[in-house]
């Protein structure tokens, strides 16, 4: 049986329909390196305008999953749909995702605005078109002023700005963020956080967001995928998560927690009560801890 010691305010999950085509959906995906199995089945759907974050410690599958949906590596089972379209042998470039890297990945020679409009170029966008998304990105980011500077003139906040730019001006099917607050000292990486959720509401851009810091999950997500070994142990609302763990990994990684041992008592449909000493509580019967 859980107690928690700490409260905590989640944001309102995003509303799901099976009417609704998924924007992302993994349906088993699984892949190895050699003899490891990094990502074991993976089923998973994400809704249009959807903030789904990845949640776990290093290792435990989610940037192989982050990844996968990207096209930087291929699945060896399983297959993925980007807004209903099988893309699981499409290349990278052909899926119409955005990427945020955890170093940011700027072309140092370059400046902010070159670096903005790479996309758009590479896509033959005509000229005029490209000056205007890249004029209204750095605006997004509050970077307007900053055009004319190189990557090594910036703040590290301001290289992310940047790289988010960089990645919503093609105007993406798919935002994906891996770990992009970790280079970023603690105040900053809070501020970034409020300005990263705020941009995604604005757009209404999907996005699967890559971190190991709960705190950054539970306030930014519409819903969790908490990992481990490369399995997904539950995917949930951040409060879901936090009040009603699927298991004891779940649990102990997600917020504080104290374990009891208890004796089960009964079970009644939904609720069992439960002996721990000469208490008894009622819990629900799904919840195995």
């Amino acid at each position: 049986m859980l107690m928690r010691t700490d409260q905590m305010t989640a944001s309102t999950p995003a509303p799901a329909s099976d009417k609704i085509r998924p924007a992302v959906q993994l349906d088993g995906v699984t892949k190895r390196f050699g003899d490891s199995v990094a990502l074991h089945e993976a089923w998973l759907k994400i809704q249009p305008s959807e903030f789904m974050t990845l949640l776990g410690p290093s290792g435990c599958g989610k940037t192989t999953l982050l990844n996968l949906v990207a096209g930087f590596l291929g699945a060896d089972n399983g297959e993925i749909f980007i807004e209903g379209a099988l893309v699981t042998e499409t290349p990278a470039h052909m899926r119409e995702i955005g990427i945020v890297f955890q170093n940011y990945a700027l072309f140092p020679h370059m400046s902010v605005a070159h670096n903005v409009a790479y996309g758009l170029k590479t896509r033959g966008i005509e000229k005029k078109e490209i000056a205007r998304r890249v004029d209204e990105a750095l605006a997004l980011v509050k970077l307007t002023g900053f055009a004319d500077r190189k990557p090594r003139q910036l703040s590290g906040g301001q290289q992310q700005r940047v790289a988010l730019a960089r990645a919503l001006v093609i105007k993406p099917k798919v935002l994906l963020l891996d770990e992009p607050f970790s280079a970023l000292d603690k105040n900053l990486r809070g501020s970034m956080q409020v300005e990263l959720k705020q941009i995604q509401r604005e757009l209404g851009v999907t996005t699967i967001f890559v971190t190991h810091d709960q705190g950054e999950a539970l306030s930014m997500s519409d819903r969790i995928a908490v990992m481990s070994a490369g399995r997904i142990r539950q995917i949930a609302a951040p409060d879901d998560i936090y009040r009603r763990p699927a298991d004891r990994f779940v649990a102990s990684f997600v917020g504080d927690a104290n374990l009891l041992n208890g004796r089960l008592v009964e079970r009644r449909g939904d609720v069992a009560m439960v002996s721990i000493g000469d208490v008894r509580a009622s819990v629900p019967a799904a919840v195995h801890c």
